[in-house]
C-alpha cells in the first residue's frame, strides 16, 4: 500500500491523497500543475484572475417563460434549472459557471459566437 504525506505532514493512504490539478497551457496541451513552467504558471494565474472578474449570477427564467430566453448551456447541453450558478460573458452569452470556467481555461473565446473574451475584458480595464 502506498503512503504519502498531506500538507500538514500527516500520513495519508494512496486513495486519500489530493489530486494534482490539471491545466491547459494551450488548447492542445494538458499538464499537471507540477509540470508547468514559471511562464505558464504566470499566464494561467492571469487567466484565472480575468475569469474571476467576469460577472456571475443565478439562473432565473422569469415569469414570462419567453421563447427568446436561453434555456440550455451549449457547453454541457443541459437545460438551465432555476438557481443554477451562471457566468455572463461580455458578448452577453451565459453558461453554467463550472462549464464556462473550464472552457475559458482552455480557450478565451465565447463558445457560441467565438468573440475573444480577453479583448473585451482588457478594454474595459483601460476605460476605467
Amino acid at each position: 500500500m502506498t503512503v504519502g504525506l498531506d500538507l500538514d505532514g500527516k500520513q495519508m493512504r494512496a486513495w486519500e491523497q489530493v489530486p494534482v490539478p490539471v491545466y491547459h497551457p494551450t488548447p492542445s496541451q494538458t499538464r499537471l500543475a507540477t509540470q508547468l513552467t514559471e511562464e505558464e504558471q504566470i499566464r494561467i494565474a492571469q487567466r484565472i484572475g480575468l475569469i474571476q472578474h467576469l460577472p456571475k449570477g443565478v439562473y432565473d427564467p422569469g415569469r414570462d417563460g419567453s421563447e427568446k430566453k436561453i434555456r440550455e448551456c451549449v457547453i454541457c447541453m443541459m437545460d438551465f434549472v432555476y438557481g443554477d450558478p451562471i457566468r455572463f460573458l461580455p458578448c452577453m452569452h451565459i453558461y453554467h459557471l463550472d462549464c464556462i470556467d473550464d472552457w475559458l481555461m482552455r480557450s478565451f473565446t465565447c463558445p457560441s459566437c467565438m468573440e475573444p473574451v480577453d479583448a473585451a475584458l482588457l478594454s474595459s480595464y483601460e476605460t476605467n
